[in-house]
């Protein structure tokens, strides 16, 4: 599958810590897909000609592409070394587009690549433990406690809501407030992006408007 920037992976691990975050980011009245959260996302960029995967985490042993080494935290990626790590123990990999009208321009793509890879991955930005524990509260998500974003450390869909804000996608609120399920489902609900893709261990399976270019290959 040919990725474009941009592009969001969200993941559904199969251990007890993705399964955990799964269910207690749930919702209802929202399309079926959505109902469980992902328990991790990333977003992808061109760097040097490639796609890279780039998100905050503490859970992987691949090493980082820009750094050579396993780290924590904001790091880069091949998306077929990602996507591998969840499908290959049963875990499912969605790939969600901007819509047409809010693709992203030449300019644009090049300033997403120069927040991640410059500002965010070579910086070697720390994840955020205490705001990924607190994003999966709703109480927290409404409350007035911490009403300040602090960018210098960040998780999972922390990383993707502020990036995707400094590119006028959502509406500009603290990014800290976003579990993966909820920014997914707003980022939906808006119009802004779209599934394309489902990955998982026996078969993919990619919807025809946005992918009729696509390199269709099964995950084996």
């Amino acid at each position: 599958m040919k990725f474009e920037p941009g592009d969001i992976a969200v993941c559904y691990g199969t251990d007890w810590i993705s399964r955990g975050i799964s269910l207690v980011t749930a919702s209802v009245c929202v399309p079926f897909e959505l109902i469980l959260g992902p328990s991790h996302m990333a977003i992808m960029c061109t760097f040097q000609s490639k796609t890279l995967w780039v998100e905050s985490t503490t859970l992987t042993d691949t090493p980082c592409q820009l750094h050579q080494k396993q780290i924590s935290g904001a790091q880069a990626h091949l998306p077929e070394d990602r996507i591998d790590d969840y499908i290959h123990t049963g875990g499912q990999v969605d790939i969600y587009r901007l819509t047409p009208i809010n693709r992203l321009s030449l300019e644009e793509s090049e300033t997403l690549s120069n927040i991640l890879i410059q500002k965010i991955v070579t910086e070697k930005i720390l994840y955020d433990y205490s705001g990924a524990i607190l994003s999966g509260t709703r109480m927290f998500q409404w409350s007035r406690l911490f009403p300040y974003a602090d960018l210098n450390s960040l998780f999972c869909s922390e990383l993707v809501a502020a990036v995707i804000m400094r590119l006028n996608r959502m509406n500009h609120f603290n990014p800290s407030r976003f579990n993966p399920g909820r920014l997914l489902r707003i980022l939906v609900r808006t119009g802004k992006y779209q599934r394309i893709a489902s990955i998982q261990k026996h078969a993919t399976r990619y919807t025809s408007y946005y992918v009729e270019n696509a390199e269709v290959q099964a995950c084996e």
